[in-house]
């Protein structure tokens, strides 16, 4: 346990509160009574506690993979309009996948003092952020992915339920024969949204044959844009693609239009997270409630910080199919 840490503990004793009063008097909260106020501020000043204590600002730590993915973009919008709403700001950080630059930000922003973390993690780093959970001292909200820890708290989507819902309404529209677009297999989401679209398959009794059918683009417009072009070259047949997130479907109607493709003529189309750009191409798609996930981010790590809730968090959000203009019946 770190000094201040064991500081506001030894306060908290001798006031006899929790740990968490003493961090909201120290933060200037005002759900605190005057009287435990007084109390615990005359413990402090008596014993020379203040200058022992580095008081948390009341900030919230957002760690994200990429802030150029415009998912990513909207999730952030969430957590500051809702964070401002309630006195808080937050600091962004992107670690683009590297630990080092991860180890530096954990150690420069704890340095000033924050209230909370939330952060969404990206491939392979379960073991990693097990780390920071045992090291920190102040909550800390997963959002969106999933990691491989216990009792941890977290808030996303059921992906496999819009999955699902996505492929079941082109099996309805007549499809039987769908590409898959996926992002990085080791991601949670990308996991569950497979998931979803192998069981709506599986209930039609359709086959799916991963060697044909199943193309990795992981999340990215570029990847998804070659691996269109190398699909109109094998001849491949298929009358609808399921793509596992929307930037990817940017990636696939680029190259079919420079092939004289058209959709949903040629081909039907249904992306994955209803990001703004795609109600301009009228793609239709799931909306995966980007922004009320960051929003209930910011309201569950509120919950631990004031001690509402002394239980995990873990809070799954309905997503729904948004139907535009990318599929026609065959």
């Amino acid at each position: 346990m770190n000094a201040r840490k064991t500081t506001l503990k030894f306060i908290a004793k001798k006031a006899n509160v929790s740990i968490a009063t003493v961090s909201r008097v120290l933060n200037g909260s005002e759900n605190v009574n005057e009287y435990t106020k007084d109390k615990i501020n005359r413990i402090i000043e008596s014993d020379g506690y203040h200058k022992k204590i580095k008081i948390d600002k009341k900030i919230i730590s957002v760690v994200i993979p990429d802030i150029t993915n415009p998912f990513f973009a909207s999730i952030i919008e969430g957590i500051e309009i809702t964070a401002n709403l309630y006195g808080y700001h937050i600091v962004l950080s992107q670690y683009r996948e590297n630990r080092d630059i991860l180890d530096r930000y954990f150690k420069e922003i704890n340095s000033i003092g924050i209230s909370g973390y939330i952060i969404i993690p990206a491939i392979g780093n379960t073991e990693y952020f097990n780390d920071i959970i045992k090291k920190s001292n102040v909550p800390i909200i997963f959002l969106d992915r999933k990691v491989d820890i216990e009792n941890v708290n977290y808030v996303g989507s059921d992906n496999e339920e819009g999955a699902y819902n996505a492929t079941k309404y082109l099996t309805d529209l007549g499809h039987k024969k769908i590409i898959y677009m996926a992002g990085p297999k080791n991601i949670s989401t990308e996991k569950e949204r497979f998931s979803g679209f192998i069981t709506a398959l599986n209930e039609n009794d359709i086959d799916f044959d991963m060697k044909k059918y199943y193309k990795i683009a992981n999340f990215n417009f570029d990847e998804s844009y070659k691996q269109m072009k190398e699909i109109i070259k094998s001849k491949l047949e298929y009358t609808a693609i399921f793509s596992a997130c929307d930037i990817m479907c940017f990636g696939i109607k680029k190259a079919a239009e420079e092939c004289g493709m058209s959709i949903p003529e040629d081909i039907s189309l249904v992306g994955y997270d209803d990001i703004p750009f795609s109600s301009i191409i009228g793609l239709t798609t799931v909306s995966s409630q980007v922004y009320e996930m960051g929003k209930n981010a910011v309201l569950a790590l509120l919950n631990i910080i004031t001690e509402r809730t002394k239980e995990n968090i873990n809070i799954v959000l309905k997503p729904n199919i948004v139907i535009r203009k990318t599929c026609k019946k065959i």
